[in-house]
């Protein structure tokens, strides 16, 4: 840790190792899920391509089960029918 807080001859500051830090961990941790064949976050037989953009299918995951995905169709502007509500 070569920061000025601690080495006062240093150019780089705390708030910069921390960034760097939990940018470097973030990205290990994507590479890691995204490599492993087998995780709890995507399912076995997934697909290299759904694998990389497992970050993207989790939130959706994650909104769609909070309830917070959008009940219209952003193309022809009606409301989708969700799963279990019949028209009355």
């Amino acid at each position: 840790m070569n920061v000025k807080e601690i080495n006062t001859g240093s150019l780089e500051t705390l708030a910069h190792y921390v960034e760097t830090t939990i940018s470097l961990t973030l990205f290990t941790i994507y590479v890691v899920v995204t490599l492993q064949p087998y995780s709890s976050i995507h399912k076995p037989d997934a697909t290299f391509g759904r694998r990389v953009v497992w970050p993207i299918l989790l939130l959706w995951k994650w909104m769609k089960h909070s309830g917070r995905i959008p009940t219209v169709n952003l193309v022809s502007g009606k409301e989708v029918e969700k799963k279990g509500e019949q028209n009355a």
